[in-house]
């Protein structure tokens, strides 16, 4: 299930590939997700290793690449984009780095994304949400198709997240949670750890545990 490298189908919509960088941090690894079959977007690509730019690649199909998304730039989340930028042209989906010292500073979106932007393709529709707290530039996604929410570093299965200053922000934090529940979640698909069953419980338990 947590293989690295190996695709691990979530529904018809998703499939998972696990970075091989398994830590107190990352848990099992950075959880990179591939949308889309014929046209495939690559969301949090991940950190820049190697062998897991070509478990990608490899997975989605180098010339199916559309899109490369990023819920944020922390090093584990968004580093891989650039060499999958090389290889593939695809489109750069993502809020800019904030001026800290613990951002990927290759990240560059043109131009970058705002809240309720919407990614429509033939086979799914993706909505950002700006979701900040964890760091100020975090943008969670929402497979409308799926009710699936990418969650990246906002919520992750089994634990809670660090909030990171300077960008980082306890009340914007609290607020982004809040703002998922005005959404039809089903699920919710974290950057580290499994698949989430019950996305508004976990948020109401997140909320009352920070409060």
């Amino acid at each position: 299930m947590f293989d690295p490298g190996v695709p691990f189908e979530l529904n018809s919509l998703v499939r998972r590939v696990v970075a091989p960088n398994p830590g107190m941090m990352t848990g099992p690894g950075t959880n990179t997700y591939l949308l889309g079959h014929n046209e495939v977007a690559v969301l949090d690509p991940g950190p820049l290793i190697d062998e897991h730019v070509e478990a990608i690649l490899d997975a989605a199909g180098k010339d199916r690449i559309r899109w490369i998304i990023a819920t944020h730039t922390h090093p584990d989340h968004s580093p891989a984009c650039q060499p999958l930028l090389e290889a593939t042209g695809a489109e750069v989906i993502g809020a800019k780095p904030w001026d800290d010292m613990f951002q990927d500073e290759t990240f560059q979106p043109e131009p970058p994304v705002t809240h309720d932007d919407v990614l429509k393709t033939d086979e799914f529709t993706l909505r950002a949400l700006h979701t900040p707290g964890h760091v100020g530039n975090h943008y969670c996604f929402l497979l409308e198709e799926e009710g699936m929410l990418f969650t990246g570093d906002h919520i992750m299965q089994g634990s809670t997240v660090v909030i990171v200053p300077p960008s980082g922000d306890m009340k914007a934090y609290i607020d982004s949670l809040n703002l998922l529940l005005d959404y039809p979640l089903k699920s919710m698909a974290p950057g580290h750890g499994s698949v989430i069953e019950d996305p508004v419980g976990a948020v109401e338990w997140l909320v009352a545990h920070r409060l």
